[in-house]
């Protein structure tokens, strides 16, 4: 499984970027002056607001990478810098499912290449660490795919989301709803209620490898 938009060049990166921006400006201001002349401008900021989440990964994702601030465990797991003692996951945005998911399968052999890229990618950050146990690293996740067992058998343990990541969750609704349909090939309504929100200590998730190389092999 390989992540296309990062097998291009820089420079096609740089392109494919900029008409990402192009288009959605052009979008808003083709928008903006609709809800003028409806004499509904205040749907501007909504529409604005909705654009610039929905493409904020396409720009996000790549700087972050760029900069380190972001590692791709697999081409759908990505973690941030550790900070403070603590390392958090974030499962593939809209972005990943566009350049990585193959659209010619069936909704089931997605979901599958979607667990599948999760399990290699937390097999991947094992063998990164596992070499320097004991690790004092602690591990935060959200995820509307992983459910609380299966998080539990891999050493992980549910919490009720903070305010904040629920801020971002809605903030972002429009953007899960694009991935979702684009996942199951037909316009699918989130249910925000099934994300899953994990913490659990690095080591453990370490003596939990062979529980995923056997879970892995199973798809």
């Amino acid at each position: 499984m390989k992540h296309r938009f990062f097998a291009k060049t820089t420079k096609q990166q740089f392109a494919i970027q900029c008409k990402i921006v192009a288009f959605a400006m052009l979008c808003n201001i083709i928008l903006g002056v609709m809800f003028f002349l409806l004499d509904v401008s205040f749907l501007v900021i909504l529409s604005f607001s909705i654009t610039l989440s929905i493409i904020a990964p396409f720009i996000d994702v790549p700087s972050g990478v760029k900069s380190g601030s972001l590692h791709y465990y697999s081409p759908l797991l990505i973690g941030e810098t550790v900070k403070n003692g603590i390392l958090t996951l974030h499962s593939g945005t809209l972005f990943d499912y566009y350049y990585v998911l193959d659209k010619n399968t069936t909704k089931s052999e997605r979901k599958k290449q979607i667990y599948r890229a999760y399990i290699q990618g937390l097999i991947n950050l094992i063998e990164e660490y596992q070499k320097t146990c004991p690790n004092a690293i602690k591990i935060k996740a959200t995820s509307y795919i992983i459910n609380a067992r299966t998080a539990q058998k891999i050493g992980m343990q549910p919490v009720t989301p903070s305010f904040l990541q629920r801020i971002i969750l809605y903030y972002n609704y429009f953007n899960l709803l694009c991935s979702l349909s684009l996942l199951n090939a037909k316009l699918s309504f989130p249910n925000l209620g099934k994300l899953g929100a994990f913490e659990g200590d690095l080591d453990e998730l370490i003596n939990r490898k062979q529980y995923l190389i056997v879970l892995k092999n199973r798809l």
